[in-house]
């Protein structure tokens, strides 16, 4: 066997590398995953650099950026996997909640009156609402961001936007430090039953197909045998595999539920698992599509036009500077080589829009250049109504 470091942080997308472990996914590919828990996605990356890791569940964005060099030293890396697709939520306090009347289920017809809240403070002259995401290279951060905009809030003027850990997410909430956040499952979830939040919208209500997390194998490995490489991709997107099929969920939920894991209660991981969220404290559940989507090849094959998105999310939002040779970088990122070796077969039918968005019109890989031009200097809409 050959042992295989990596590191996690608790959340549902983490799924596919615990399944793999669990499974025997990994042994049957003649590797041992041993499974590191971590807090922040600061010590992943910087772990995977200095080669504790040998690979790593790490935030999409993270790995673009860390592989580009942006906002820190490159790290060398390659990411011939996505974990997840979608899976996070925007929460607010619920004394947020009471400041904005009778919210709507339809997330655009609840934008309104979550914009015109944040306008009465800062019109009143009271501190900005503050809101959190996990990381400035996250989707968390991005989706966070447009929803904000696309109600005409400046997230860098109107907003205080911090970053919080994910396990700290609920309990920032619950003392008022935080009038709300984006953040993976199961962790929204854990504030509505505390009786601290109250969900706003899921992130697949908004934008349908955003790649969540990444397996990233760091250089030395990368750079290494490629027969490992094949066998660490096959075994996770088996995992995936397993994660995706409904029969497995509660079993899935069992072994996620464990301390040493996410440490939350198994009927509140199965809800997130089976997208059946809890809104409100007190609440019934509903269910919403897609919630988090582990299937393979359309999840786990890397997709070079979701991870463009992301990239273009960097630009919008004053990250990085444009630069037109990104997306063959991307392409050399992602090593979908590496995936087709693993996993013959039948490749997904490609989407015209490959995040699917109900805040912009379709996005156009091929064009970053019109994507952005969209917007204006902070990132907002040019044509909002």
């Amino acid at each position: 066997m050959k042992r295989i470091t990596i590191g996690f942080i608790p959340l549902t997308d983490a799924a596919p590398l615990i399944a793999a472990h669990e499974r025997g996914f990994a042994e049957e590919e003649g590797l041992a995953f041993d499974l590191v828990r971590e807090v922040s996605w600061a010590n992943i990356r910087d772990k995977l650099s200095i080669g504790l890791f040998d690979a790593a569940h790490m935030l999409t964005p993270l790995a673009i950026a860390s592989a580009l060099g942006i906002g820190h030293v490159t790290v060398p890396l390659i990411a011939p996997a996505t974990l997840a697709l979608n899976g996070n939520a925007i929460t607010l306090s619920a004394a947020f909640v009471r400041e904005l009347g009778d919210l709507p289920d339809d997330p655009v017809a609840a934008l309104p009156l979550f914009a015109a809240a944040i306008r009465r403070r800062v019109e009143a002259g009271l501190n900005p609402p503050v809101f959190a995401s996990t990381f400035p290279y996250s989707t968390h951060n991005y989706i966070l961001r447009a929803y904000l905009a696309a109600g005409g809030i400046d997230p860098d003027r109107d907003v205080q936007l911090v970053v919080i850990p994910p396990p700290l997410m609920a309990g920032s909430l619950e003392k008022g430090l935080i009038d709300g956040f984006c953040v993976g499952s199961p962790w929204n979830s854990v504030a509505v039953d505390r009786g601290a939040g109250h969900i706003l919208t899921p992130s697949s209500a908004l934008f349908a197909r955003i790649p969540e997390k990444t397996l990233v194998i760091g250089d030395i490995l990368a750079g290494g045998d490629p027969d490992t490489l094949r066998a660490i991709v096959a075994a996770t997107a088996k995992g995936a595999a397993w994660c995706a099929d409904p029969a497995n969920a509660l079993e899935l939920a069992a072994i996620l539920s464990a301390p040493h894991y996410l440490g939350v209660s198994a009927p509140l991981v199965l809800r997130t698992i089976e997208g059946r969220l809890v809104f409100a404290p007190g609440g019934p559940s509903r269910s919403v599509p897609d919630f988090i989507r582990y299937d393979v090849p359309g999840t786990v094959r890397p997709d070079a036009g979701r991870y463009a998105w992301l990239y273009a999310q960097m630009v919008r939002w004053g990250q990085t500077r444009f630069d037109p040779g990104i997306p063959a970088r991307i392409a050399a990122l992602i090593r979908t080589d590496i995936y087709d070796a693993a996993m013959p077969g039948p490749l997904p039918p490609a989407d015209a829009d490959p995040i699917g968005s109900i805040l912009e019109p379709a996005f156009d890989p091929a064009d970053l250049a019109g994507y952005l031009a969209r917007f204006d200097d902070r990132g907002l809409p040019k044509l909002r109504a």
